[in-house]
């Protein structure tokens, strides 16, 4: 059986959630420290460089925790999406997906 996954609409969704979760912990997708403070954590927790610390069952920590996975996700989304499609990133993608990017040239080239 074969399945079929809709990146655009997979794309929009996920967005909407990344959105949601920044709001709620009062991200501002202009404060460019804040931004990179999460991507951060969620590179480092990527990587495994967070094991052994509980995982927080609730409140804002977990909301954050949350956020990090879904900008893994969204990266990947993003790498799977066609360039054809047509998603068009909202503008706090495009900033977490800017400081992603600084992020990961700087982690690669050092």
């Amino acid at each position: 059986m074969s399945s079929f996954i809709y990146y655009s609409l997979t794309a929009r969704d996920t967005e909407r959630a990344i959105v949601r979760a920044g709001l709620a912990l009062g991200l501002d997708w202009r404060d460019e420290s804040a931004l990179r403070s999460v991507v951060k954590e969620a590179l480092d927790r990527r990587q495994g460089l967070h094991r052994g610390t509980e995982l927080p069952r609730q409140g804002a920590a977990r909301l954050r925790l949350n956020l990090c996975a879904l900008l893994v996700l969204m990266r990947r989304i993003e790498l799977a999406l066609d360039p054809a499609s047509d998603y068009a990133p909202g503008p706090s993608w495009q900033a977490l997906s800017r400081v992603l990017d600084q992020e990961l040239a700087g982690r690669l080239a050092g």
